[in-house]
């Protein structure tokens, strides 16, 4: 009897413990994930992958009490602009409301793409019409997007616009990359799309944070000399400041790094994480602002010396962030990361994975849910899929 009892104890054990962790629903040929917190601590993450031999679909998923749902299907068109670097992206807006958006061809030339944006009022079950923000009607590039919660917890948006520069050939056309954004209200009607910069770097990911009300976009900027600066813009009550650079880092260079920044803010904290390379010398930098965006300090350099950009960011802590990037490594990547104090102390350097294949990692994503941190990356060598890894007891007050 007693034996008896000491089994059936074992057994309630098990049935109580945390169930493994279910593997994310990737398939064969899957690519360029994009992973995004929600209000209750899970995750959504979006990606593109074939649905046959002539169309892919954007799907998504949820993570929620360790169990990812099953893969869903947003949108499925032969015509996507399929790019490690300008790619879907997903995003929670409210308990029952998400948004997607993606590039989508609009023309023959290599970079003739729109923007287009779908929602979902019932979680995900159905999805609207999509809808393109931009108003121009022309074909050229549109895309790098950032989505947010404005001031009123409305869809924010922010993007690239080469409306200037539709019939040339490309970015290295006449007419400059512009920076616009637009806002859609709660019955998601489309207010006014404007132009907020007039002049940028042509095919760097943005990056968007709303903090009260307060918004802050940055972006990489570009003048006439060929500076190419991270640069600042914050609308506060409704109206759009001038743009500022984080650091003048000086780096000159006449071609698009393709490298954006990447914001995160916490309690009213803002940190940023960006790639330069002044005279040749590659290196993330990280900085603070504790005055919701007015000023960033001085930056903190946190790579190993062979950087190779494409940062992620994330508070752990009310003074701690995590950042990753790439690192080169001989002739492969590695996706590492490391945590930054708002003091300059630095962890060592831990890697993720280390594999080849450049450009068609794509950007690496990295989200905290609970003590542990979910990596996903594009493997773009034999049959191309994502690929995650979870890392456990990271201990964010240490």
């Amino acid at each position: 009897m007693k034996r008896y009892f000491s089994f059936l104890l074992l057994l309630l054990i098990a049935a109580c413990s945390s169930p493994k962790i279910a593997e994310a629903p990737f398939g064969e040929g899957s690519r360029y994930p994009h992973l995004t917190n929600t209000e209750n601590c899970g995750l959504l993450v979006s990606w593109f992958e074939p649905v046959d031999s002539t169309t892919f679909g954007l799907f998504w998923s949820e993570y929620e009490n360790k169990i990812w749902s099953k893969k869903s299907l947003i949108y499925s068109s032969t015509d996507f602009f399929i790019n490690w670097a300008d790619f879907p992206s997903i995003f929670e807006l409210n308990e029952n409301t998400i948004v997607a958006h993606w590039p989508e061809m609009s023309a023959d030339g290599t970079y003739d793409y729109d923007v287009r944006i779908s929602y979902s009022n019932d979680r995900g079950k159905t999805w609207s019409k999509p809808v393109i923000p931009h108003r121009d009607g022309k074909h050229a590039e549109h895309g790098f997007v950032s989505i947010y919660k404005n001031e009123n917890h409305d869809l924010g948006l922010v993007w690239l616009d080469g409306r200037e520069m539709a019939g040339g050939h490309g970015h290295g056309s006449a007419g400059n990359m512009n920076l616009y954004s637009t806002s859609f209200d709660s019955n998601f009607k489309q207010n006014e799309d404007i132009q907020i910069d007039n002049m940028v770097c042509e095919c760097c990911p943005t990056s968007a944070v709303q903090i009260g009300n307060v918004t802050l976009v940055a972006y990489r900027d570009r003048n006439e000399a060929e500076v190419r600066n991270i640069n600042i813009l914050r609308k506060v009550n409704g109206n759009w400041g001038k743009s500022y650079s984080v650091h003048d880092d000086n780096w000159i260079i006449s071609g698009c790094p393709v490298n954006g920044p990447k914001l995160t803010e916490k309690d009213g904290k803002v940190a940023i994480a960006w790639f330069t390379a002044p005279e040749g010398e590659s290196q993330i930098n990280v900085a603070f602002s504790s005055d919701k965006g007015k000023t960033f300090s001085d930056p903190i350099r946190v790579d190993a010396g062979k950087s190779q950009g494409r940062v992620d960011l994330q508070w752990i802590d009310e003074n701690t962030v995590l950042a990753s990037w790439l690192e080169a490594d001989q002739e492969n990547s590695s996706i590492v990361y490391r945590k930054i104090a708002t003091n300059g102390i630095l962890s060592e350097i831990t890697s993720i994975e280390t594999l080849g294949g450049g450009r068609g990692i794509g950007y690496p994503q990295m989200e905290i849910a609970g003590n542990q941190i979910l990596f996903l990356w594009t493997n773009p060598i034999g049959k191309t899929r994502i690929e995650s890894k979870w890392v456990n007891n990271y201990h964010p007050s240490k």
